[in-house]
């Protein structure tokens, strides 16, 4: 789904609309995670990011990684507690794929969940993540509309 200009795709992915994050459940039970289209829209051009290392354990809505654009610097939160078991080194090496293909090649890292059954309900999927993210996006004037730099 398109809203004002940002993609949010619908199949497979689910969202932690506070944070900007989304989530794709893998077979091995872990999560690959990423900023949504408008979260990398908001940070603007990124020069990095700088996940945490394997094997750390980050609790829901911590920091799991640090971004920074020529215009912000902060962090990616974890969108579900858990343990990183892998980082995308193409990402570390050109953070722009963040920005060209946030939901693909741009992945940030992949986390095995450990509070799962209790946090699950906090991700949204289909028509409800939608509807949030439509109602944050108005909330907060943004969209995708705009280039890049302010």
């Amino acid at each position: 789904m398109i809203i004002d200009g940002c993609d949010f795709p619908e199949e497979g992915i689910l969202y932690d609309v506070e944070n900007q994050m989304w989530v794709r459940f893998d077979d091995d039970g872990s999560i690959t995670a990423g900023l949504t289209d408008i979260g990398q829209h908001i940070a603007g051009d990124l020069l990095y990011v700088k996940p945490k290392k394997v094997g750390s354990d980050i609790p829901r809505g911590k920091r799991a990684a640090i971004i920074e654009s020529g215009k912000y610097v902060g962090p990616i939160n974890a969108p579900l507690s858990g343990r990183i078991i892998e980082i995308n080194q193409a990402v570390v090496d050109d953070a722009r794929l963040v920005n060209s293909d946030p939901y693909g090649e741009g992945w940030v890292f992949r986390l095995k969940p450990e509070k799962l059954e209790k946090e699950r309900s906090m991700l949204l999927a289909g028509r409800a993540a939608m509807e949030a993210i439509k109602e944050k996006m108005s909330r907060e004037s943004w969209d995708c509309l705009s280039g890049h730099h302010d």
